[in-house]
């Protein structure tokens, strides 16, 4: 590696260590982001690996969730109308939260931010135009793997999905994911 070269990554890793992220993950009530909803987010702000804040909440869903969908998280209707807030409510705590923050997910470019998006314009909110880390992108990037998924991600680093398709648990894995991908981006100048 060139010295210019070495640089730079040691640049972008001090830029790493100062800047904020936000990962995140919804769970939904189906895989359309125009005709389904948001029924669960959850988020942990970082600054570099550091956790610095944590955000989740419920939302009470306006139709029925699908039998099929349910059993895949396990939020039913009723729970969510107990303990859930309304969507607009809860997509302005979401954005107050994440601010001006990297948002990291996986898969987030072709799933979630496309539901923060159109949630957003259904809501009538300011879209959101934060710069976002796909990890499932950027997995496929930088790792040989068989499949991408988050739970096998995380397995290659050592880490265990057990309540996987919650998003708390899900936000919790793909934390420690993301900053197993910028330490091996950046195992070079460390």
């Amino acid at each position: 590696m060139t010295d210019e070269l070495k640089e730079k990554l040691e640049e972008k890793y001090r830029k790493f260590l100062e800047t904020e992220f936000t990962v995140f993950d919804l769970e939904t009530s189906g895989l359309y982001p125009d005709k389904d909803e948001i029924l669960e987010i959850a988020g942990i702000k970082m600054k570099g690996p550091q956790e610095i804040a944590r955000f989740e909440i419920l939302i009470q869903p306006t139709r029925p969730i699908p039998p099929e969908v349910e059993k895949i998280h396990g939020l039913n209707e009723l729970f969510l109308l107990v303990n859930g807030k309304k969507s607009k409510d809860a997509m302005s705590e979401f954005f107050a939260f994440i601010g001006d923050s990297i948002v990291v997910g996986h898969n987030i470019k072709d799933f979630d931010w496309l539901f923060v998006l159109s949630h957003a314009k259904k809501h009538v909110l300011p879209l959101p135009k934060n710069a976002q880390i796909d990890t499932l992108h950027l997995s496929r990037q930088l790792l040989a793997l068989p499949r991408y998924n988050l739970t096998e991600v995380a397995r290659h680093f050592g880490h265990e999905n057990r309540n996987a398709h919650r998003a708390m648990p899900d936000v919790e894995v793909n934390a420690k994911v993301f900053v197993e991908l910028m330490n091996k981006m950046f195992a070079q100048v460390r």
